[in-house]
This record gives C-alpha cells, sequence and structure tokens, in this order.
C-alpha cells in the first residue's frame, strides 16, 4: 500500500522528525493503527490495537520490540487487539485514558498533559472528550495520533460528547503548528469530502484534494497522514468561521459557535 502522505516526503523535515518512523498500518474495512519507531533509541510504541495480526507481522518484518501501547479511546474496533499484543511483548506497557473504565486491560492511566516517556523524547497526552468521554490524542514532535477525533474532512461522531466539547476539540487540534502531520483512525476522507462539498461548494482546494484522494484511494493506497496546513483550508469543522460555512449552518447568524458545529455535525450525521 501506498498513502497520499507520500506526497510530503519531499518537505524538508526538522532532524527530529527524521529519526522517528510511523508506519501505517490498515485493518479490518477501514480501519488504522500505527508503530512509531524512534531509531536512535530503538523504542516503539503502537497506537491503538484492533487487531494484532498486522502489527505482529510488521514488528517481526521490522525487528522490532514493542514498548508501549497507547489507547485512545475504548471503542472495539481500537482496542481489541491488545491483549494479544501484550501476550507477545509482556513488558510493553499500556496506557489508555485516566477515568475509561471500559478499557479493562491493566494499564497506565494518563490524563491531559502528562508525558510518557520515549526513549530521549516524551510523547503528548492531549485529552479531547468528544467523541468519547474520555477520547485521547497523543502528539510527539510534529505528529499527532486523533484516532477517531478528526478525520481528513471530518471529524468524529459524537456519541457522548456535545457541540461545545468538539469546540473545543477542534480548536484545540486547530492550535498545533499548520505543519503538523495527522494520523487518524478510518479512511473515511472520500466521504467526508463529498459532504464537505455539499457545505462549500465553490472550495477549489477541497475539489483539487477530491480529485486526488480519489486516485490514491482507487489505487488501493491510503490517505493517512494528513497535515492540519491542509485541514485548515478543506475540512469543514475546522473552518466553521469561513462565510460558505456560517451560510450553510447558521444563514440567519443567531447561533452561537459551539452551536454551528453541532448542526455541522448532524448534518453529516444524516448525509
Amino acid at each position: 500500500m501506498h498513502g497520499y502522505g507520500a506526497i510530503y516526503r519531499t518537505l524538508k523535515a526538522p532532524y527530529h522528525m527524521k529519526t522517528l518512523q510511523i508506519k501505517t498500518l490498515p485493518y479490518a474495512h477501514d480501519n488504522y493503527c500505527y508503530l512509531i519507531h524512534h531509531h536512535p533509541s530503538g523504542k516503539t510504541a503502537l497506537v491503538d490495537c484492533g487487531d494484532a495480526r498486522p502489527v505482529l507481522a510488521q514488528l517481526e518484518e521490522a525487528g522490532w520490540d514493542l514498548h508501549a501501547v497507547l489507547l485512545t479511546h475504548h471503542h472495539y474496533d481500537h482496542t481489541v487487539g491488545t491483549s494479544r499484543i501484550i501476550e507477545a511483548f509482556p513488558s510493553a506497557v499500556v496506557y489508555a485514558p485516566d477515568g475509561e473504565s471500559r478499557i479493562d486491560i491493566p494499564s497506565n492511566r494518563v490524563k491531559d498533559g502528562d508525558l510518557i516517556p520515549f526513549g530521549p523524547l516524551d510523547i503528548e497526552v492531549v485529552s479531547v472528550p468528544a467523541h468519547t468521554r474520555h477520547c485521547t490524542n497523543y502528539h510527539i514532535r510534529g505528529h499527532l495520533f486523533v484516532s477517531d477525533t478528526l478525520f481528513s474532512c471530518g471529524c468524529g461522531r459524537l456519541f457522548e460528547g456535545g457541540a461545545t466539547d468538539l469546540e473545543r476539540a477542534m480548536d484545540r487540534i486547530a492550535g498545533y503548528p499548520p505543519e503538523t502531520r495527522i494520523y487518524f483512525g478510518h479512511e473515511y476522507t472520500v466521504d467526508n469530502l463529498r459532504f464537505a462539498l455539499t457545505v462549500e461548494p465553490s472550495n477549489r482546494e477541497t475539489l483539487a484534494y477530491m480529485e486526488e484522494c480519489r486516485k490514491v484511494v482507487d489505487g488501493g493506497g491510503f490517505t493517512t497522514p494528513t497535515t492540519l496546513e491542509r485541514e485548515l483550508k478543506v475540512n469543514p469543522f475546522l473552518r466553521i468561521d469561513e462565510d460558505e460555512v456560517l451560510r450553510f449552518v447558521d444563514p440567519d447568524g443567531r447561533r452561537a459557535r459551539s452551536e454551528r458545529l453541532g448542526i455541522l455535525r448532524r448534518k453529516k450525521d444524516i448525509f
């Protein structure tokens, strides 16, 4: 498989990004999990695990040991393979969101702002309750693992959070540097783009991105990672203050910003 993220490999990356290798592992119908490998220290972390088989195969092929598992939320398709991974790598430490009782795997609980040691680096814990009450992202040196909080050109359903939570989550992500690479949990990009084009039909960036992503997906590739810079140009959930988006969700201009995001999410739910 190849991905849209390959387009960004020609960009000049900071030294710390060159020392990190991110391996995207597709599984099930449209899921992704990720291996993060730090070459100088040999440390490897796994973000989510809905199927242990591709993870174990990649670790064996690369000759990597596994040191940490970072769980983002409790949903079955992101956690069910974790026990098998720990059987294979019993010294690996599992990290899970603090307060999330529905993850019953023995784990270290982490909260917003915590730092997880990873060789000489730290993995930042970013709490973004919206998709679920305890949804958590992980950030390391310009790589942001958002699971189901954000997708390319979309965001996760609000199963347990509300519109105010969604606003906080979107603003939190938008606060990272534009070159931040964003790794999401499902291949929903083309469908999200169809919806985005109903919201902003005149957005040329979205039209061009649709063509690019169709080619990638039709060729058997995947559209992760995206970048924040791109998402700020095409993702309606990060563009709630743009005129065309405002006309779509609040033509009379009477709604609060969080209400507008809630309306946009509900419209996407029934799209």
